[in-house]
């Protein structure tokens, strides 16, 4: 039935209006197999840069609803490879009667870049956040999507709408806006629009909010504390806010939250309680979880049955991730263990039936049911000059001088300057020197020994100005021993990363945050340095105990 419909419907679909095409969706559902259903609800990961024999079984057998894009599973060579990859997986869904698949990806921007090699790269959220500049994230947006579209991607697992209010986290971070709910909020919204009008979903995560968290939820279960006014306040604020804006999506976080969870042990991936207050607030789209294998979940329960749980509590979409230890053949144990709670009775067949309603809604009125296929006659047109000036603009209005100077006019010589940096971020090095060749670097690796550390200092000599690279100094001791064997008066710190590096070595004479270490941020951080770019940013959080939020030196 599911072929025949497509095939009668797809036109109706493509050139119909709303109601048309909930028609069409109400049809399909009605036609579908307990299989197919199941499918339609699954998102999945699959190996290599070309339709295997693995990836059209995962779509013939389990009939998956989604794939998902990463470069660690070979996924992403090239623009134009990927293009072809979604092509081949569109046509084979198309030859084979299916619905046409959801092509996702994680592309945040900033350190959460999954395609990275002939496509726009911009500096991340935290980066946009310290410029404060709604209409420059809503052209990051609006080039995003279009380049996404152009490749076939069809749904961004983004933007981050977590407040970063914990300096502590582990995985938030500079992925967040910064600590204004209201904030975040707004610069979420005005970096998420753009991608409807371009064919691409766009998702807010990760609800409830995951920014007061001090444990990886891919290591472990975190705990969100505070009573309900406060997270109403705080970490719920910018979901309600994009739910009143229209967002399409909403991902959760595998993170507990005992004010709005009872039963005190609930992840908010599988508490009815946590997702029902998604539909209590109006939200109507497409609930999806963030993936199930990650170690919060499938410590305690195994992926088949957070699976279960998950769609159970009101997840509309299960997104099954590329996490350690995992392998694709998995997802039909996944499928059939969602099988087997559907036919028991313990996931009633109504729940699986609004969610795949949804999923198939979502799909028409995005447009990919009639147009699916990447546009590959548009591959010439990503990374054009003018999408890169504006990453660039992003870059140069974020860097944040908090304390010190730039490089003085006797310092800009070739050469001049020491430059400490760590050995795994070599080519971070080279993009940073070559807007900045005042600067000379030292490498050391992230764990250095104290021989190793001796050996940099002896390197640095008496020069009366040291720069180091710092990536979360908070976590790595030995690059904080060698800022104090290295004197910090005189090292001027680059925050990379985390720009709350200086709690670390609170005495250092200069401390500049770029937020991360995209060539355009490392590009307008030379320019800063020799004093050709003026430092605009403001930071985004505060760094307790020294600055407050909004604290910059620069124009």
């Amino acid at each position: 039935m599911v072929a025949g419909a497509l095939v009668t419907l797809g036109v109706a679909v493509g050139g119909a209006r709303g109601e048309a095409r909930e028609d069409w969706a109400l049809t399909l559902l009605r036609g579908m197999s307990l299989e197919e259903k199941v499918g339609q609800v699954m998102v999945g990961f699959f190996r290599g840069a070309e339709l295997s024999g693995d990836l059209r079984d995962s779509l013939r057998r389990v009939r998956l609803g989604g794939v998902i894009l990463y470069s660690s599973t070979g996924n992403i060579e090239s623009p134009g490879q990927v293009a072809r990859l979604v092509r081949d997986i569109q046509n084979f869904s198309a030859r084979g009667g299916l619905v046409p698949p959801w092509v996702a990806i994680d592309q945040e921007g900033g350190v959460v870049s999954r395609l990275v090699d002939g496509v726009t790269v911009f500096p991340g959220n935290m980066a946009l956040g310290a410029t404060g500049d709604g209409v420059l994230a809503e052209a990051q947006g609006r080039i995003e999507a279009q380049e996404l579209r152009t490749l076939g991607i069809t749904w961004n697992f983004a933007p981050v709408v977590d407040v970063n209010n914990n300096p502590a986290n582990p995985v938030i971070g500079i992925r967040s806006f910064g600590s204004s709910p209201e904030e975040v909020a707004r610069l979420g919204a005005a970096l998420g629009r753009p991608h409807y009008a371009a064919g691409v979903l766009w998702t807010a995560k990760h609800y409830p909010g995951h920014g007061d968290t001090d444990t990886d939820s891919h290591l472990g279960l975190p705990r969100i504390s505070g009573d309900l006014a406060r997270l109403e306040r705080v970490e719920l604020a910018p979901f309600d806010a994009l739910i009143r804006e229209g967002v399409p999506a909403i991902m959760t976080a595998h993170v507990v939250v005992p004010a709005l969870e009872s039963g005190d042990s609930l992840p908010a991936t599988m508490s009815p309680a946590v997702l029902g207050r998604l539909r209590r607030q109006g939200f109507d789209g497409l609930i999806v979880s963030d993936s199930l294998g990650m170690g919060a979940l499938d410590k305690t329960w195994g992926t088949p049955e957070a699976a279960v749980r998950a769609l159970e509590a009101g997840c509309d979409v299960l997104v099954f991730g590329a996490d350690k230890g995992h392998d694709p053949e998995e997802q039909r144990e996944i499928a059939q263990a969602l099988i087997r709670a559907v036919r028991q009775g313990r996931i009633p067949e109504k729940r699986l039936d609004d969610a795949v309603l949804r999923v198939l809604r979502a799909k028409a009125r995005l447009g990919i049911v009639k147009d699916p296929w990447p546009r590959e006659g548009d591959l010439p047109l990503l990374a054009a000059p003018e999408s890169l000036a504006v990453a660039d603009r992003i870059a140069q209005k974020s860097i944040t001088l908090v304390r010190g100077g730039v490089l003085g006019p006797d310092e800009r010589g070739e050469g001049s300057v020491p430059l400490v940096w760590p050995s795994d971020r070599r080519k971070a090095a080279e993009v940073l020197v070559e807007a900045c060749p005042a600067l000379a670097p030292i490498f050391m690796s992230r764990d250095a020994s104290p021989e190793e550390r001796d050996e940099v200092i002896r390197r640095v000599g008496d020069a009366p100005r040291v720069v180091v690279g710092g990536y979360d100094l908070g976590r790595t001791p030995a690059w904080q021993a060698l800022v104090q064997e290295l004197g910090p008066v005189r090292v001027t710190l680059l925050a990379l990363r985390s720009p709350y590096d200086l709690r670390a070595v609170p005495a250092v004479g200069g401390y500049l945050c770029s937020y991360g270490d995209r060539p355009a941020s490392l590009r307008a951080l030379g320019g800063v340095l020799l004093g050709r770019v003026a430092p605009q940013g403001r930071l985004p959080v505060e760094l307790p105990g020294l600055y407050p939020r909004g604290w910059g030196m620069g124009e």
